[in-house]
Order: structure tokens, then sequence, then C-alpha cells
């Protein structure tokens, strides 16, 4: 992939290569439905398959939309007759496989998207390029780019954060106001104790029945009660490396930065936005 560069410069060139050589070293996803599968279906392989994306094809192949976590979340889960056709949308950014990786870092980033589909000349569906597959190709052959850059330096500092004790509906609005996939939980002193995640609430059966407003007859579980507790965390003296390789390992969108084990005030949080912004700059 980056045969004839050394290690030790490989970060500079990462932007130049095409984003079809670069999907299969990470975990974008090809996962397609037609536009009569039920959301029911679309659900449970969000669920099962922990993919962020699903594209929907006619029967050529071609795309006709995306849906994303966040578009399921909306659909209440009692509509199982409901097909991926009516949820489908017209994604913001789509790539050609001949497109650099830092120009469609850039056309995403613009978007605020994460996750885009790569389309044929055809209009066929060829796969998801993800913000996922930068965090493994810098994993994979960045090492020593990234073992000397400190996580302050590219860290998001003051991050929005959730208190464990306020309604999953209040944090749900507030995700999808400043399209965030995931937030991390504090406790009333700022001490990090958890993270909740579009996966988390999808995962455990939560959907739009479940999300009204918090003003509703019913307000629904506090996010204490659906967070994922004992997060990973870092400091702002830790790697970019080390940001890389755990979330190439686990599979983590996010993670937050704290000022020291023993406080745990949460301080910043890096993410797979970040990563993409410095391994292509």
């Amino acid at each position: 992939m980056l045969s004839g560069t050394k290690k030790s410069s490989s970060l500079g060139k990462i932007g130049e290569l095409k984003i079809m050589n670069v999907i299969d070293l990470g975990r974008s996803s090809k996962i397609s439905v037609n536009p009569q599968t039920k959301l029911s279906e679309v659900r449970r392989i969000v669920r099962e398959e922990a993919v962020r994306s699903v594209a929907v094809v006619n029967n050529d192949g071609r795309l006709l939309g995306v849906i994303t976590r966040g578009a399921i979340l909306t659909v209440a889960s009692s509509k199982t007759e409901a097909v991926a056709g009516s949820l489908a949308e017209q994604p913001l950014v789509t790539l050609r496989p001949d497109q650099s990786v830092k120009e469609a870092v850039s056309l995403m980033i613009k978007a605020d998207e994460w996750a885009s589909p790569i389309v044929g000349l055809d209009g066929r569906f060829l796969g998801f390029f993800t913000f996922d597959d930068l965090v493994s190709l810098a994993a994979n052959y960045c090492k020593d780019d990234l073992k000397d850059l400190a996580v302050e330096n590219y860290m998001t500092k003051g991050p929005v954060a959730a208190e464990e004790d306020e309604f999953i509906s209040k944090i749900w609005n507030k995700m999808r106001e400043l399209r965030y996939a995931g937030l991390p939980v504090v406790d009333s002193n700022g001490r990090l104790v958890g993270m909740i995640t579009q996966y988390d609430l999808i995962s455990k059966g939560y959907s739009r029945i479940h999300l009204e407003s918090e003003a509703g007859a019913s307000r629904g579980p506090r996010v204490k009660e659906v967070m994922t507790r004992g997060p990973v965390y870092l400091f702002p003296w830790s790697t970019v490396y080390e940001v890389v390789s755990l979330m190439s390992r686990r599979g983590y969108g996010r993670i937050p930065v704290v000022n020291s084990s023993k406080e745990l005030k949460l301080v910043g949080i890096i993410d797979r936005e970040d990563i993409a912004r410095l391994v292509t700059r």
C-alpha cells in the first residue's frame, strides 16, 4: 500500500492514495440491502454487524441512497412494515473510486460526514470510504510519525458531555442537533463515568417511540441506565499513536481525555475526524 515509503515519513503520503486502495484496510462496510428490505432487518444488520451506514441499491447494484444509525433511531421499532426504500436518503457526499484520500476527506469534513459511499461510473455501489479506514491505515503504517505527537495538540478541549442523570430524550436531541454519534458521560463533579453512543441506543433496542421530548408523559430512561460504563480514556500527554491503536483494535469512534487517572476530570475528546485531519493535512 505504501511500498517504497519509510514508515517514519508515511504520514504525508496517505493523502495521495486513491480511496479504493485504502478501504479494505479498515472497517468500511460493503453491506447493502434492496429497497424492499424491512427496516426491522436493516436495524438487525446495523446492530449485529456494528456498521454505521447501509447502502440501499437496486437489482443492478446501483446506489439509491443510504441509511445511517441516526436515521434508524428516528423510526419507531413498531413499524415493522416499513421498508428500506422509505428511509433511504441521498448521501451528502458521493465519492469516485479514483479520488484521492485527501480530496475525499476534505469533502467529507465540509459535509460533516464520517462515511461516504463510493460509486463507479455505472452508478454501482462499490463500498463505503470511512474515517475508520484512515485510522487503521495510520495505525499500521504511521507509528513512527504519531508516537511523538501529543493528544493535547489535536483533541477538542472542553467537549460537550452528557450528565449521567439526564434523560435519554434530552441527550438524543442534543446528539441529533450537533450531529454527534456519541458523547462522554460525566457525574455532577465533571468526573468521567461512561460513554453513550448511537450504537448503545440501537443495541439496547431504543427508538423514536422511547425518545420523545422530555416534556412528554413518558420521559424514558436516564443516561446512566444506557451508557457504557468504565470507558477507555487517555491523557493530554498520551500519543496520537495510542489513539489510533485503540480505535483500530476496538472500533472506537472517539476517546475521552482526562486530567489524571485519579480525578478523571474530562478535559477533552479526540475522534476519527481529528485523525483524518491530521493524516491528510
